[in-house]
């Protein structure tokens, strides 16, 4: 019998959190029951990270944001939960955002978009309790840009789009370079699964956003 894939309970605190900051207590009550998920209607996970939330109750999250607030509104709300996420995430990690800020602390601009993103990906890797292949997730550098592609991500696993929909991931890559670098940066959603694509891959740009 197949494991059942599980994430951690912080993901999923953090994640419900931020949609509750954004629309309010009512309004996670109600994409909540949209998505069957009413055993966290005012039970949020425990702020820790064991493994104790099945992974296909995230993707009914994002199955659920997609489908209450449309291609467009969903896209816009999945961005500011993904950059809250980060921001969050990073206070509840002290320990994790203290070594990502020492080791970067001397390096070139890109360098600490790489090391950023490394981080990504492994934080990626080690969020399910099931083994990942080694290629769920991969960095690679171009002379003026870094492509992060996720393979059989839960964001977009499921969606038929004309658009690319995994605006979650965009706002915490997004939000994560401009942490450890100090500075924005563009990110842009370039091939994703549910417009057809094999794998979701984002483009960053290693030129600072202008103002």
């Amino acid at each position: 019998m197949q494991e059942e894939a599980k994430t951690d309970n912080l993901i999923m605190r953090v994640f419900l959190e931020t949609i509750e900051s954004i629309i309010g207590s009512n309004g996670l009550k109600s994409v909540l029951n949209y998505a069957h998920l009413e055993k966290y209607i005012g039970c949020l996970p425990p702020d820790n990270d064991e493994k104790e939330i099945p992974s296909e109750d995230l993707r009914s999250l994002y199955l659920t944001l997609h489908q209450m607030f449309g291609e467009k509104g969903a896209h816009g709300l999945q961005l500011r939960v993904g950059r809250e996420n980060v921001h969050r995430g990073l206070k509840k990690r002290p320990g994790i955002a203290r070594a990502m800020k020492v080791a970067s602390r001397l390096v070139p601009e890109t360098m600490k978009m790489r090391l950023g993103l490394e981080r990504l990906a492994e934080y990626m890797k080690d969020a399910s309790s099931v083994r990942v292949d080694p290629s769920f997730v991969g960095i690679e550098e171009q002379e003026d840009c870094f492509l992060f592609t996720q393979r059989d991500s839960l964001e977009s696993d499921g969606i038929t789009s004309e658009i690319p929909v995994c605006g979650v991931s965009q706002g915490i890559i997004e939000a994560l370079i401009e942490w450890i670098t100090g500075h924005p940066h563009s990110v842009e959603e370039i091939e994703c699964k549910a417009t057809g694509y094999s794998a979701d891959v984002f483009r960053i740009s290693k030129a600072r956003k202008e103002a």
